[in-house]
């Protein structure tokens, strides 16, 4: 990885090291084929939900293309805006895909189809609704970010570390809703049948506790004074940002959803469809 600058950013440079052009197309390749595999798995296995975890790839993907030629292009903003944007905001596509796989398994695995007290597609419902909030709210302080200094710049970093906050926030309460899923299941039928899903839950898990890692080391890296040893130095960007969201993508590729989630409740949109007809039956009678 090429090496920090020690003057700061003391010309017209966006950079405040000598970034690696190498990295940024080593992640970019691997974000890409994790992408495309994706793509074709969602098309086989017809599980149409995971295009939110597509779009969390290909922002992941287009942002590391962004950062190749912005490595190039040093002195332009043109690439370093937006690859900071889609950078930054790629995680919330791949924590609503997340948030919207658990309700399923909620909705597919137990017979009352709530957990918490709340119905599955209600949970789904709650946590998309809290990460497109925490993606608005991220929106905006990387807007700030990429297009303001001084005062201003300040003003966006507060605002994207609330916005952070917001994810880790949901992150608890969707540690807490797994796991009472997981007990509650298990209270009703025992280890019996859990194997069927144990495996896509332990995903689950790995993935948000890959994106809290990487939103901790935003949160830290914007709290610091600008510019701070997290910002000055492109190590910390590859090992607690690029590698960490990686395997939220990888582990599904290989644990995908829809070898999981088959039959009823395994389909929110297949449920109501089903409900709609046996009470057009019901009306018939």
């Amino acid at each position: 990885m090429a090496s920090d600058k020690n003057d700061g950013n003391g010309d017209d440079e966006i950079w405040l090291y000598d970034p690696s052009k190498a990295a940024a197309i080593l992640f970019a390749i691997l974000y890409g084929i994790t992408t495309l595999f994706h793509i074709i798995q969602m098309f086989l296995m017809r599980k149409w939900y995971c295009w939110a975890l597509i779009m969390g790839g290909i922002w992941e993907t287009v942002g590391y293309a962004l950062r190749i030629l912005s490595v190039e292009n040093p002195h332009s903003d043109g690439y370093y805006s937006p690859m900071l944007t889609l950078i930054i905001l790629a995680p919330a596509w791949i924590a609503a895909f997340d948030y919207m796989t658990l309700g399923r398994l909620i909705n597919t695995f137990l017979p009352s189809k709530s957990a918490l007290g709340l119905p599955a597609r209600r949970i789904t419902l709650i946590f998309v609704l809290f990460d497109i909030f925490s993606f608005v709210v991220q929106g905006s302080g990387s807007g700030f970010l990429s297009s303001s200094s001084g005062n201003s710049f300040q003003i966006g970093s507060y605002i994207l570390i609330s916005g952070l906050a917001l994810q880790v926030a949901a992150f608890a309460f969707f540690t807490i809703t797994a796991i009472r899923f997981d007990i509650k299941y298990k209270r009703e039928f025992g280890l019996d049948g859990r194997e069927r899903y144990v495996a896509l839950l332990y995903c689950l898990y790995v993935s948000c506790l890959c994106i809290l890692i990487r939103s901790l080391f935003r949160i830290a890296e914007f709290a610091e004074h600008y510019p701070g040893t997290l910002s000055k130095h492109e190590v910390y960007f590859y090992v607690l940002e690029a590698v960490p969201m990686l395997p939220t993508l990888v582990i599904f590729n290989f644990w995908h959803p829809g070898t999981v989630l088959v039959g009823e409740g395994s389909s929110f949109r297949e449920e109501k469809r089903n409900n709609t007809v046996a009470a057009a039956d019901d009306a018939d009678i």
